[in-house]
């Protein structure tokens, strides 16, 4: 099986980095091939644009998800889009990890939705939604971070809203939508505010979880 990590923390010693590399080693120890996008390490832009493309299909009217279309059908999207989608398509599992910044993702992780998730490529075009899209048959899910701890994710906590309600924008809106099985997330909640003991016991939950859904 072959894992692909989008790993969207800027610091290397960080927690949600410890994360993608407990994903990294308890995945492959079973033998998968597990691939890590790095987006801060690669200075990856989350701005979609003009750039993105090597041509202009209509050089009149710019239209972005237009151009995401025509370049899809004439190979046309910038080399290190390419990497980022053949990655992609290669890969049987798709793994998100991040920190949850303000009930969402970083730009830069939304960046590479945005750009990488592109019309005609991902959906739309000849690619239907949900159980036809694109990556039907494939499984993807949220490994995060929170600075909250976990009992302000409940209806009656501070956040007034569950953790999956929350998340559900992206589990349904961008992964369900193109046609990904969604496994329920890992949250490691409130990691900055917890002793070295709770985070260790964080990570052997993790590799538990791990061992679960891909043994």
């Amino acid at each position: 099986m072959k894992v692909l990590i989008i790993h969207a923390h800027e610091n290397p010693d960080s927690f949600c980095s410890a994360m993608t590399k407990t994903i990294k080693r308890v995945l492959a120890e079973k033998g998968n091939t597990v691939t890590i996008s790095d987006l801060y390490a690669k200075e990856f832009n989350a701005a979609g644009g003009k750039k993105d493309f090597t041509k202009l299909s209509d050089v009149e009217y710019y239209k972005y998800a237009s151009e995401q279309l025509s370049a899809h059908n004439s190979n046309s999207f910038i080399p290190n889009l390419k990497i980022e989608m053949n990655a992609l398509l290669e890969a049987d599992v798709l793994v998100f990890n991040f920190p949850l910044w303000w009930f969402g993702m970083p730009a830069i992780l939304k960046g590479w939705v945005d750009r990488v998730l592109a019309y005609g490529f991902a959906y739309g075009g000849e690619y239907g939604f949900f159980n036809t899209g694109r990556f039907k048959g494939k499984k993807a899910f949220l490994s995060i971070t929170t600075g909250s701890p976990e009992e302000m994710y409940t209806e009656s906590g501070a956040h007034g809203r569950t953790i999956d309600d929350i998340l559900k924008n992206i589990h349904q809106g961008i992964l369900g939508l193109v046609g990904f099985e969604v496994l329920p997330p890992f949250v490691g909640y409130g990691v900055s505010r917890i002793s070295n003991k709770e985070r260790k016991k964080i990570l052997e939950n993790y590799e538990t979880y791990l061992k679960t859904h891909f043994d």
